[in-house]
């Protein structure tokens, strides 16, 4: 015999953990990190265009942001406001290195000097 489940009241169901308390943490992140990285290496005295990629990391942990009902959502989104908050971290130093770095490959070619 198959017993019938109770129903529970929604007033008696338990809540679920906030779920905007891990991406508000990862936006916060995004924009300390970004700051901080582009603050802290030589591209501050660039031009503005150097900041347009940092859309990318805001993007997405912008993703992260939409509600989710089911697990492998909730890890997903996770992982991208994670993933967007370290580049966001990294991205003013990579693009400070391939620009040295390509500044280095055009002197050795044009002889050094």
């Amino acid at each position: 015999m198959n017993a019938t489940p109770t129903l529970v009241p929604p007033a008696e169901r338990p809540l679920n953990a906030p779920w905007w308390l891990a991406p508000a943490l990862f936006t916060v992140a995004a924009a300390l990190g970004g700051a901080w990285g582009y603050r802290s290496c030589p591209i501050v005295q660039g031009s503005a265009w150097l900041a347009l990629p940092y859309v990318v990391p805001l993007s997405l942990v912008a993703a992260s942001w939409r509600p989710s009902a089911h697990r492998d959502t909730r890890t997903r989104g996770l992982v991208l406001g994670g993933v967007g908050a370290w580049i966001a971290l990294v991205y003013a130093h990579l693009a400070t290195l391939l620009l040295c770095t390509a500044a280095l490959v055009l002197w050795a070619f044009q002889g050094g000097g």
